[in-house]
Formats: structure tokens, C-alpha cells, sequence
């Protein structure tokens, strides 16, 4: 029996391998989900924070190119779907033909690279004020603003992924001949149209998704965000993902 198709995930700002522990329940025996996780948090907290583009993508893509002697997909979520497109970049570029490409790409809850914006920047706040604006986009729970203690010990990852966040410079060649899919809440307001900004990094096929709740929807919408997964990644395999 062939195995399922390996789904690598990519968290939004602060987040960790447990961000998509429940969308890896929901797509079990259909897609193997495989969360990353970023150097300075969970598994890896004894690693210092990357915040620098170049370091975080060599890191990340010498890590993962073992993984990828077997078709593939990759998900970004927010921050993560920049990294997921720079993870994607680099391994498409590598020479060994042993090696596959992403039969599929999934931008989540993300503008477009090419429509970034930044009022402020977040990353050269203070703790709490750097928590506080993020709690105004939906991403922050009410407990960690609430506490001393998980402010600090969140601050150095989440600081680093916002310097990722707001120091990205967008590039103007697409992915070769990767479906790119963009999946969005319909009350994500710090999105808002910007998702389809994502038709220009691929030369291939471009489809978006709505989801009901704001920029969480992994968290609220996640049986739904599952099907959606399984039914879009069965167009690219030659096996159904049985529900």
C-alpha cells in the first residue's frame, strides 16, 4: 500500500509544530502532514532565532532535501507561505535529478509577496507594544498578553519571524510548473483581496479557496481546510485521497 503524500507545513509568526497538530488528525491516512519547525522554539528552542532570509532558507532546504525523493507539497501559512515560496525556490534550483519539485503549492492566510505592506514595523517595538499590535490582527491570544512570563519567553521567536516578515523583498520570477493554490478567510481583514496577488509566482495553474472565519481559519475552519487539502492535492496524484 503506497504511503500517503507527504504535506510539508510552514507556521505562521511565533508558531510551532503544534500549529498544525489537529489539521494532521483531520488528513490522517489521506496526506502525511509534516510540520517544520523553525530553529528557537519547541523542539529546537536551544537554537538561536533566524531572522535573516538567506540563513533560514539554506537551513531549511539542506534539511528538507533528503525528504523529497518522493512527490511532495508545501504549505505556508502567513509568514510561513513566504517560506514555503523561498523553500520552494531553492529546491526547485538544486541539480539532482533524483529529486522531485512540489507537485503543489498552498499560500494560507497570506497576501501576495507583491502586495506586502507594513504600516509599522512590528520587529522594532518593544515586547508588549510588539504583542499588542499583533493582537489586533487576530493572532494572539488573550492569556500571553496577559502574562509577563509568556511575553518574554515568545518575544525572541516572534521578533525574529517579523523581521522575516517585514524585511521580505518580493522577486519577480515565478515557480516553474508549480499549481500554486491560495486559500483565504472571507473575513481575513489584513489580507483582505491581496491573496490573489499570488497568480504572479507561478507560472502554472493559479486557484483560490474561501474559508468562513478571519485570519485563523486553520484553527476554526481546520475539517474544512482538510477536505479542501485532500480534494485539491488528489488533482495532482494519480491515487484518490480517500476521505
Amino acid at each position: 500500500m503506497a504511503r500517503p503524500l507527504k504535506l510539508f507545513c510552514f507556521p505562521f509568526a511565533g508558531g510551532s509544530v503544534w500549529t498544525f497538530r489537529e489539521l494532521a488528525e483531520k488528513l490522517a491516512g489521506r496526506v502525511e502532514v509534516h510540520p517544520v519547525e523553525l530553529p528557537g522554539r519547541g523542539r529546537r528552542r536551544t537554537e538561536p532565532c533566524i531572522s535573516a532570509w538567506p540563513s533560514l532558507i539554506q537551513k531549511l532546504s539542506d534539511e528538507l532535501r533528503p525528504h523529497t525523493t518522493a512527490p511532495y507539497a508545501l504549505l505556508g501559512y502567513s509568514l510561513g507561505a513566504l517560506i514555503a515560496l523561498e523553500i520552494a525556490r531553492e529546491l526547485v534550483a538544486r541539480p539532482e535529478a533524483s529529486l522531485h519539485d512540489p507537485i503543489a503549492f498552498f499560500a494560507c492566510a497570506s497576501r501576495g509577496p507583491s502586495m506586502l505592506e507594513h504600516a509599522e514595523l512590528m520587529h522594532r517595538m518593544e515586547d508588549k507594544a510588539m504583542f499588542d499590535a499583533l493582537r489586533k490582527l487576530g493572532g494572539i491570544p488573550d492569556q500571553v498578553l496577559a502574562s509577563p512570563e509568556l511575553i518574554a519567553l515568545s518575544a525572541p521567536a516572534m521578533r525574529a519571524d517579523l523581521t522575516l516578515y517585514e524585511t521580505y523583498v518580493p522577486r519577480s520570477k515565478p515557480l516553474n510548473g508549480i499549481p500554486l493554490y491560495a486559500y483565504y478567510g472571507c473575513n481575513d481583514t489584513s489580507v483582505g483581496n491581496s491573496y490573489q496577488a499570488w497568480a504572479h509566482e507561478t507560472d502554472a495553474t493559479f486557484e483560490c479557496r474561501a474559508f468562513e472565519g478571519g485570519h485563523m481559519f486553520l484553527d476554526s475552519e481546520v475539517t474544512e481546510l482538510a477536505n479542501a487539502l485532500a480534494s485539491d492535492l488528489a488533482c495532482h496524484m494519480n491515487r484518490p485521497l480517500i476521505a
